[in-house]
């Protein structure tokens, strides 16, 4: 098959915790906060993203429930280590140790992470820089999420000879290599600036550990594995839409992952994309062409209406948009021209027509 890592999280993050116990009591003035799991759940989640070493939770259980609390902070990490944010997908291990606080448990915990806070700042100022060179605030969520993948998977190559092994975000967006945890966790943060909701995901591809993303567009969600979107061997700027914004469904015929789905992937809008040869977005619009098929398409995302706007039987390996105009290429560099509404085709030359032809003869 493909390309596994042994990623971090799950596995590792378990194995990495370590638990504690310490009492004392001591005054504070605050007024500790946290009683339930979805309430824990958020406080260790937002203190992760937040590239803390150490935090504190206070809670309202009393020190007598040191047990269920105990259970309680395993239960969420259990959980989110499945489905979280950029904070866990980039963290290697943590310890705990639950304490008192006026009768009331609380829960320290000592976490540790793929990058340090000067390469965290550095990822910061990247991303922004990406986002905001590019446009990305002023697109669609369709069009953001098709950006990043196609980004990502031009300027990263799969390879675990990096930084961190190729596993943080620092990888991926500097030495332009990294292994899945890389790919999700620089998409993590390039769509969380552009607007995107997504979530950082792990799972397994038969029997190894794997990563992706969830992502959040016009209000439904879906699967983006930008790591499979990227061929291997590195192929430069091609890319593909293989695993982009597919159901769960789909991606359970290879993935598997065992969080309690609370953001289900139910919608096939897009998968029509998955096996398109060569394409591309412009202006609402997406241009594309099938394996085993003479049509060249046309899909208004706005009024979902899909249109053949003429015959085109050379395989291309791209197609680019420019004001009114689609340049096509084929496998052997040759080039067309079309206007975006299908009209003043100028096809391919004789010669490329003929190389075409001898290509499919032999």
């Amino acid at each position: 098959m493909k390309r596994f890592l042994a990623v971090l999280l799950g596995i590792l993050i378990c194995l990495g915790g370590a638990g504690y116990w310490h009492y004392n009591v001591y005054a504070n003035d605050n007024v500790p906060a946290i009683t339930t799991e979805q309430q824990l759940k958020q406080e260790v989640l937002k203190n992760l993203d937040q590239g803390k070493l150490e935090f504190t939770i206070p809670t309202k259980l009393p020190i007598y429930k040191s047990k269920e609390a105990e259970k309680m902070f395993k239960d969420v990490i259990n959980e989110i280590s499945s489905t979280g944010n950029y904070g866990f997908g980039n963290l290697t291990g943590y310890s705990y140790y639950i304490s008192s606080n006026m009768g009331f448990i609380q829960i320290k915990v000592e976490a540790y992470y793929l990058t340090t806070q000067k390469q965290e700042q550095e990822i910061n100022n990247k991303v922004k820089e990406i986002v905001k060179n590019n446009h990305l605030k002023q697109m669609t969520d369709f069009e953001k999420v098709y950006f990043v993948n196609k980004y990502l998977a031009q300027h990263i190559a799969y390879s675990s000879d990096a930084t961190d092994g190729g596993h943080s975000a620092y990888a991926a967006l500097f030495d332009h290599k990294a292994v899945c945890q890389g790919y999700a966790l620089s998409a993590y943060r390039l769509l969380t600036e552009a607007g995107v909701d997504t979530r950082y995901i792990t799972g397994q591809v038969h029997g190894e550990n794997h990563a992706w993303n969830k992502v959040k567009v016009d209000g439904k969600w879906y699967n983006l594995d930008i790591t499979w979107n990227d061929p291997m061997p590195d192929r430069g700027d091609r890319y593909r839409l293989n695993y982009f914004l597919i159901t769960d469904q789909q991606l359970a015929k290879d993935h598997t992952w065992n969080y309690r789905s609370e953001n289900p992937a139910t919608s096939k809008k897009y998968e029509f994309l998955m096996n398109a040869q060569a394409f591309t977005i412009d202006k609402n619009s997406i241009y594309y062409t099938m394996p085993n098929d003479s049509h060249f398409y046309k899909w208004n995302m706005k009024t979902n209406k899909k249109t053949v706007l003429f015959q085109n039987y050379i395989p291309l390996k791209s197609i680019q948009a420019h004001g009114n105009w689609l340049t096509l290429e084929d496998f052997n560099g040759a080039s067309a021209k079309v206007k975006t509404d299908g009209t003043n085709y100028t096809g391919f030359t004789e010669t490329a027509v003929n190389n075409w032809a001898n290509s499919v003869k032999n």
